[in-house]
């Protein structure tokens, strides 16, 4: 009698779930009976690799991954059945340059990072690559969240973490110590700034250490030279945008050579430029759904001085210059077929909002002169590939089930993809979300 009771429960408790009855924080307990399949019918599916659209699919979830998808696919019987008609489905977006940093001193710093973690899946943003973090004690608490995130339901996106960022070092064999260090302390990936103070030699050590030790490398770099001269170092990601000069055919012919992938990060350079008044997007519906994390900074960046600065600050002109010339590159490059994938470098300093920027990072990077489709694919598959997570990114048989459902279709319109209906975790719909 007990058992029987107990799967009437668990049946009611997910049919709430599919119905988006609880709330997001409640959602982490419920998560689907063991080998339950969930068919989302009548969609529109986006891969993630830059297939066409196919019309009126079926995706089958079970156990947290993707069993089947596609035009022709039959519902097992017992399934329980979504009709999702008129709506698009693609994978979850990946943030492949991030930043999940604990910028409150007023909560624990877990629950701070959580509660970033929980604002970027609300704005379908499902995984986080935090290419730098404040600390050796923040780091290690962004390694926890990640050593959890695959033991029960999850509701909040996933992240991965380079530590901070390798900066200022004096030798070679510093170089290859710290590489030791934080591979020891169990980062996905290692991240170096480019700066004066080293030499090409301790980034060709830094980055042949981590390759030695299995880890891929990220590069923070502004100039052209300096982009070319990791890429002989044989660095794994171009974590900015060249923003000096046009890119040239040697840049271009080198990142395709060695399959090296290229994050635009243009919402950067506008936290730089935008706030020299206060932006229009402070009073957008959209944006203001995550005031409850972004209201401080709002505060800062309304007020008439701060603002002034921005405004008098000579290096305002030169990021303007520059936002406009990493513009230029991203089209460039990705006519010439170079990977792009999305990143914003959101969720550090001020101005940088995790989880809207992501959204405002697609639609610059359209304007710039990409394709709805292209930029999909930027912030799905590629991101996925640039960032070795192949578990993510694509709708695909024995990928993780993290998904955007969407009310519109953003290949006929980008900020489609702000019409969000509902988020996905491994699986487990978080909640209806939608505000344009």
């Amino acid at each position: 009698m007990f058992r029987i009771s107990t799967r009437i429960v668990v049946g009611c408790l997910w049919a709430l779930v599919l119905t988006g009855g609880l709330g997001v924080a409640r959602l982490a307990a419920q998560a689907p009976p063991d080998g339950a399949v969930i068919a989302l019918t009548g969609v529109r599916i986006i891969d993630g690799i830059g297939k066409p659209a196919v019309e009126r699919g079926t995706i089958l979830v079970s156990n947290g991954r993707i069993t089947a998808a596609g035009a022709s696919v039959p519902v097992p019987a017992g399934a329980t059945r979504i009709d999702l008609a008129g709506k698009t489905v693609m994978p979850g977006m990946i943030n492949a340059h991030a930043h999940v940093q604990n910028q409150t001193k007023t909560m624990p710093m877990r629950d701070d990072l959580v509660r970033r973690l929980r604002l970027y899946a609300s704005y379908g943003v499902t995984t986080a690559v935090s290419l730098g973090q404040v600390d050796t004690a923040e780091q290690m608490e962004v390694v926890r969240l990640r050593d959890e995130q695959d033991r029960g339901a999850l509701d909040r996106a996933r992240v991965y973490t380079s530590g901070p960022s390798i900066r200022g070092l004096k030798t070679v064999e510093e170089a290859r110590q710290t590489v030791d260090r934080y591979v020891d302390q169990k980062v996905d990936r290692i991240k170096t700034h480019v700066t004066p103070q080293m030499t090409p030699d301790q980034y060709a050590a830094l980055i042949d250490q981590a390759h030695t030790r299995g880890m891929r490398v990220a590069a923070h770099i502004f100039t052209l030279d300096e982009a070319k001269m990791v890429l002989e170092r044989n660095v794994d990601l171009i974590a900015h945008s060249v923003r000096d000069r046009d890119v040239d055919q040697a840049l271009i012919d080198t990142l395709k050579r060695r399959d090296v992938g290229y994050i635009p990060t243009l919402t950067r350079d506008l936290s730089l430029v935008v706030y020299q008044s206060t932006p229009a997007f402070f009073k957008e519906p959209f944006f203001q759904r995550g005031m409850a994390v972004y209201g401080e900074q709002v505060k800062v960046l309304s007020d008439p001085g701060r603002q002034a600065k921005f405004r008098q600050d000579p290096q305002t002109k030169v990021i303007e210059k520059a936002l406009e010339q990493g513009t230029r590159n991203l089209k460039l490059l990705s006519d010439a077929g170079v990977t792009i994938a999305m990143g914003t470098d959101s969720g550090t300093d001020e101005g940088r909002w995790p989880g809207y920027f992501e959204q405002v990072e697609m639609e610059m990077m359209v304007k710039a002169g990409l394709t709805p489709m292209q930029a999909i694919v930027s912030a799905t598959g590629a991101a996925a590939r640039v960032s070795k997570l192949d578990h993510v990114g694509t709708i695909a048989p024995g990928k993780a089930a993290d998904l955007l459902v969407l009310d519109a279709n953003p290949l006929q319109d980008i900020r489609n993809l702000r019409q969000i209906n509902s988020v996905w975790i491994g699986g487990r719909r978080l909640g209806t979300t939608g505000t344009n």
